[in-house]
């Protein structure tokens, strides 16, 4: 006679107290929600309408795009506050970023955090952010993000904190060549090392200098989850 044992196992992700006691969680396909059963790592943050994505393309770098940001005029390729107020955490999945034509200078994106950094910034949303799972209605469908592509950073401050250069993306060289990406993937997977919290600002950031002619696209990926998370 075999012997049988029914472990409870409850639905969808599910924050607890530091004392509290652990159950088994599951997703809507009966699986474990410890690693992927086949259908990506990220399906069952996009399934439950948590992943969004920025994107820009054709931006002609000047030097207020390089890194890092250093004044008000600084200008993200791709920009991304978190308000104070959020009650939510960005955690970057996957960054892209491509020169299109033109002569780079320092021919990275090189990706810029500040904690505390979006509280003072006053410029307009600016640009548009995507929902992976449902795609509809305006920006920023449901997304706690600002954004702010190629805008300049108005109001910014270098306090409380200073800006860090946590990455570089893509891999361009310094020579004029059409769809110049350099040796490798323009694309980064991430994997959600880095984590910009309330009042915090994310930027993708290019280069050293304006280069000639430097045309680049770019993109950010991204999770969004209760914070604090534990």
């Amino acid at each position: 006679m075999s012997a049988s044992f029914l472990t409870n196992v409850l639905r969808g992700i599910q924050r607890i107290a530091a004392t509290g006691e652990m159950a088994l969680r599951g997703g809507g396909y009966s699986q474990l929600l410890v690693n992927d059963i086949g259908l990506g790592r990220y399906f069952e943050m996009v399934n439950q309408g948590q992943v969004f994505t920025s994107m820009i393309k054709a931006v002609t770098v000047a030097a207020t795009h390089n890194s890092p940001i250093a004044a008000a005029t600084a200008t993200p390729v791709i920009g991304l506050a978190n308000p104070l107020t959020s009650g939510k955490a960005g955690v970057l999945l996957h960054s892209s970023f491509s020169t299109v034509s033109g002569t780079p200078a320092g021919g990275q994106g090189v990706l810029n955090v500040q904690a505390g950094g979006a509280n003072n910034i006053s410029a307009a949303a600016a640009g548009s952010i995507t929902n992976r799972l449902t795609q509809a209605g305006p920006s920023p469908q449901g997304s706690i993000m600002k954004p702010l592509n190629n805008t300049a950073l108005t109001g910014w401050a270098a306090n409380p904190n200073a800006v860090a250069e946590v990455d570089l993306i893509g891999s361009a060289t310094a020579a004029a060549a059409a769809g110049n990406t350099g040796p490798g993937d323009s694309g980064q997977d991430i994997a959600g090392l880095t984590i910009w919290t309330p009042g915090d600002l994310l930027a993708l950031m290019a280069g050293s200098g304006a280069g000639t002619a430097w045309i680049v696209n770019g993109s950010l990926t991204w999770v969004e989850i209760p914070w604090p998370f534990n």
